[in-house]
């Protein structure tokens, strides 16, 4: 079983419980982008205070910057994949924005509790349960998906992986277990049906 941090538990139930899932398909659209809008500002000025940070620091802000487009990438990438899971339904758009503030907003505290670090502490592994969980969870998932959905996978994952390697250069510590399990948690939470996982 993976251990999903308290600050991404918070936000998943605030995604689950948000006012935006009710209304008609046009009204939940209209409210998860207004949502999406506003975790984009809150990651905007969270990313300008730890640049801001790292410059002051001496340490610079070109790994900053390489991690932040790493995770562009890696949020598109799982944005798209977890909308077409869902097309040609007329849902799929709604999901691919609930997708963008759940990674955009779990961004936001990542990057915020590198505010509360004083240093750089020595880069961990990645945890064998964490590391089990999303192996577990990818097989999982490659057995129920189209060769166009594991297509689009393997893409969001491959960009994943980049962003992890980028942001825990910066990180060390237990970055690589974190950010894992924020993974494994951000994909449970793509699936709308009958969760397939233990």
């Amino acid at each position: 079983m993976i251990e999903v941090s308290a600050t991404l538990a918070v936000l998943l139930i605030a995604v689950a419980g948000n006012p935006c899932n009710q209304g008609t398909t046009y009204d939940m659209r209209t409210c998860w982008s207004k949502q999406s809008d506003a975790a984009a500002s809150e990651l905007t000025a969270t990313y300008a205070k730890v640049a801001a940070r790292f410059a002051k620091s001496g340490v610079g802000t070109v790994a900053l910057t390489v991690s932040q487009a790493a995770w562009v990438t890696a949020r598109d990438k799982t944005c798209a994949f977890e909308y077409e899971l869902y097309l040609p339904g007329t849902i799929a758009p709604q999901l691919g924005v609930e997708c963008d503030v759940r990674m955009t907003r779990a961004r936001t505290q990542h990057l915020a509790s590198l505010l509360a670090k004083s240093s750089r502490a020595a880069e961990q592994p990645v945890s064998p349960p964490a590391d089990a969980a999303l192996k577990r969870l990818y097989r999982d998932y490659l057995e129920r998906l189209s060769k166009t959905q594991k297509s689009s996978l393997a893409a969001a994952e491959l960009a994943w992986g980049s962003y992890r390697e980028e942001a825990c250069a910066i990180e060390g510590s237990s970055c690589f277990t974190e950010l894992t399990n924020e993974r494994v948690t951000e994909l449970k939470a793509s699936w709308v049906g009958e969760a397939f996982w233990p």
